[in-house]
């Protein structure tokens, strides 16, 4: 799948959320906060419901809050939800660092240790996934399960071409070929005027992605959850086949009839197989 495809279904599942949310989940003035970093850059987080803490952590450049909208209401049952907007996405500020998964990492720690005290269950999605596994390896006294839901451990990872893709984004080009996609999220952004700096840091992050070495991954001591679509068109299955047999407690999910965006292609078994799986 090329990226304009992608742009064109993404918009699409935008548009769509909007019309029947009745929760503006990632802009909900009720349930938002903010928390300044050592940097002074501000991060957006939301909080809902009760009971042992809930960490998401959505995907890079499209992804924000919202897309844990029909997980949200389920998950907040059973579980106090904190769902933290990435650096520079939404309602957080862009800040003025080069982006790293690290720095992403360390951001997500840092509003986990102010909202509590106690150790989280963890659910990374994309890049959120990649923030997720660094987050839990620098602490890992903090996580008791981890969600690695579409991520990967090396920019070497990608598929052939999609990184020389990712590598063409622009803000330029986004708000040529995605406009509406691009007004939306201005309109939430605390410095839209920002848009084309904010997307070249987060290419930093992505062309210079550290590589989690397989040593690594083995001393993860938390039960894991690898979920992928089958159609994954970032990563190929034997690359999550081969993170999940590197873990030493691992369930491993390949999601039938999916894409990368396995929240929005399978929602209901994406909701039964998480509740399972945290509980």
């Amino acid at each position: 799948m090329d990226m304009k495809r992608l742009l064109l279904i993404l918009l699409f599942f935008t548009v769509t959320r909007c019309m029947a949310q009745t929760t503006p989940y990632g802009n909900n003035a009720a349930a938002g906060s903010y928390l300044k970093m050592k940097d002074g850059t501000k991060i957006y987080y939301e909080t809902y419901g009760s009971g042992k803490p809930l960490v998401l952590l959505h995907g890079g450049l499209y992804g924000e809050i919202a897309e844990y909208e029909s997980l949200i209401p389920v998950l907040s049952k059973s579980f106090m939800v904190i769902a933290i907007a990435t650096r520079g996405h939404t309602k957080s500020e862009i800040g003025h660092q080069p982006y790293t998964y690290g720095l992403m990492a360390e951001d997500a720690y840092t509003v986990i240790n102010h909202v509590t005290k106690d150790s989280v269950m963890l659910i990374g999605f994309s890049d959120g996934a990649v923030t997720a596994l660094n987050l839990t390896l620098n602490h890992p006294e903090m996580v008791k399960k981890l969600v690695f839901a579409g991520g990967n451990i090396s920019a070497l990872s990608y598929r052939p071409g999609e990184m020389e893709q990712l590598k063409q984004l622009s803000g330029a080009s986004l708000e040529r070929d995605a406009p509406d996609f691009v007004s939306e999220r201005k309109k939430q952004m605390p410095e839209p005027n920002r848009w084309g700096e904010f997307v070249e840091l987060l290419k930093l992050a992505w062309i210079n992605q550290v590589t989690i070495t397989p040593d690594q991954i083995k001393t993860i001591k938390c039960p894991v959850l690898v979920a992928a679509g089958d159609r994954d068109q970032y990563n190929s299955i034997e690359s999550f086949v081969s993170i999940y047999k590197l873990l030493p407690k691992a369930q491993l999910a390949i999601i039938p009839g999916s894409d990368h965006i396995i929240l929005y292609r399978q929602p209901a078994l994406m909701e039964t197989m998480l509740v399972g799986f945290l509980r």
